[in-house]
């Protein structure tokens, strides 16, 4: 009778059997969670997902000893170590006009985003897990919106928000623009519906877009 293989005994090249490294255990399961809860959402169970890898649920927990534990790994390997640092540096930059600044982070961040794994787990996070959309868009929004209305301001003269409900109508503008890349994403892998083929292109229309409309209408409110 022919042993099945499992994950718990892969074979090397010569068809020896070997038992992986805990690193390489701990790397294998976190990578299998990512698609697994990109698939199924977070509500489905740590028991299906040792079914799919072929391991005991034990041998999980010794990795993660909760669900919620392997969650949390998750959120970071899928939204914080891969978030480029140098995203805040280049928003910043005032060597380089705005116009410029905002296509290389925004192609940048299309690729960071765009891809089925990142898109579907926001989505069901948005769902289930608030707190992990909450931390991320936090995030996002202090390092990155803010960033964005007062290097606005800087580049087309546009006065200072005199109150907090004037800086959130700036954070939205951003946000709208923002956010219709990631609506892209949404289109693709939630609505199962076509998407742009020339993504740059979009993005640089997009952008045009933001800087001819969003000054006249600040500056115009300022005035008000």
């Amino acid at each position: 009778m022919v042993t099945k293989r499992t994950s718990e005994d892969p074979k090397d090249a010569g068809g020896t059997r070997r038992r992986l490294s805990p690193e390489d255990r701990e790397h294998q399961i976190l990578q299998a969670a990512i698609a697994f809860f990109a698939r199924h959402g977070f509500e489905a169970s740590t028991r299906d997902l040792a079914r799919e890898l072929n391991i005991t649920q034990p041998l999980l927990y010794r990795y993660f000893p909760t669900k919620e534990a392997l969650i949390d790994r998750v959120y970071d390997e899928v939204f914080v170590r891969r978030w480029n640092p140098e995203w805040e540096e280049w928003l910043a930059d005032r060597s380089q006009p705005l116009r410029e600044r905002l296509l290389r982070y925004l192609k940048d961040y299309a690729r960071f985003i765009l891809r089925s794994e990142w898109v579907r787990i926001f989505i069901y996070a948005g769902l289930s897990r608030g707190g992990i959309n909450q931390k991320y868009l936090n995030r996002l929004r202090d390092r990155h919106f803010r960033v964005i209305a007062a290097e606005l301001r800087h580049e087309y003269d546009i006065p200072e928000p005199r109150d907090e409900n004037e800086l959130e109508d700036e954070i939205e503008l951003v946000w709208a623009t923002h956010s219709s890349v990631f609506y892209i994403g949404v289109r693709k892998w939630i609505y199962d519906f076509p998407t742009p083929r020339h993504l740059d292109r979009l993005i640089e229309q997009r952008v045009d877009v933001f800087l001819t409309g969003t000054p006249p209408v600040l500056k115009a409110a300022r005035q008000r």
